[in-house]
C-alpha cells in the first residue's frame, strides 16, 4: 500500500507537531514548576531576613574569621554580602571591622562610605571618601562615588561636576566615561 506524496507530508507534519508540543509542554511545565519551588523557598525565609544560602555564606565566613581573627579579608567578604543583599548597616559594621585589622584599604573605605551614603550619613560618607582620595588620589571608584554623594546626597550638582570631570581628566580610559559624560552633559543642560 503505497501512500501518495500529499499522505506522506501531512503524516510527516502530524509527527513534527506532536514532537513541538511536547516540547512546549515540558518546556512551559518545567519553568512553572520552577516558579513554584523558588515561591516555596522564598516563602519559608522569614521576613526581612536574609535567604538561607546568604546566612549560611555569612556563619562560614564568621567561622573562618574565628579561626583567623587577624585575616581583614573575611570581615570584608561578610560585609559585601550584606551590601548586597542591601543591609547597610550590617556591612557597614563589618567593612568597619575590616579597616580596624587593614587601614587604609581604599576598596573596603568606599564600599563603607557607599553604605553610609545608603543610610543618609552623606557628611561622614564624604569624610571617609576624602580620606580614600588623601592617601590614594587617583582611586577612581572613589572619586565616581564622591560626584554622587555630592550630586545625590548633598545636592551639590557643581562640586559633583567637577570632581568627575576631574576623574575623567585623570583617567582617560575610564570604562564608563561616555556614560559619565552623558551624565554630567545632562545636569549642566538641566541647570540643577
Amino acid at each position: 500500500m503505497a501512500l501518495s506524496k500529499f499522505s506522506l507530508n501531512l503524516l510527516f507534519a502530524a509527527v513534527i507537531a506532536a514532537l513541538g508540543l511536547t516540547a512546549a509542554v515540558s518546556y512551559f511545565g518545567s519553568d512553572r514548576r520552577q516558579v513554584q519551588v523558588q515561591a516555596v523557598q522564598s516563602s519559608q525565609a522569614p521576613e526581612n531576613r536574609p535567604p538561607l544560602d546568604l546566612a549560611e555564606r555569612i556563619s562560614a565566613l564568621q567561622q573562618l574569621s574565628a579561626r583567623e581573627p587577624q585575616n581583614a579579608d573575611y570581615p570584608a567578604q561578610i560585609g559585601n554580602l550584606y551590601y548586597d543583599s542591601g543591609q547597610y548597616a550590617k556591612a557597614a559594621e563589618f567593612y568597619q571591622q575590616s579597616l580596624n585589622l587593614r587601614p587604609r584599604d581604599p576598596n573596603v573605605e568606599t564600599d563603607l562610605a557607599t553604605c553610609l551614603h545608603y543610610m543618609g550619613q552623606d557628611d561622614r560618607s564624604l569624610q571617609v571618601l576624602d580620606n580614600v582620595l588623601a592617601y590614594s588620589p587617583n582611586f577612581t571608584q572613589a572619586k565616581f562615588n564622591k560626584g554622587i554623594v555630592l550630586v545625590e546626597g548633598k545636592k551639590d550638582v557643581k562640586g559633583g561636576i567637577s570632581v568627575w570631570e576631574d576623574l575623567l581628566r585623570s583617567d582617560p580610559g575610564y570604562a564608563q566615561r561616555a556614560e559619565l559624560e552623558q551624565r554630567i552633559n545632562q545636569l549642566k543642560a538641566s541647570g540643577r
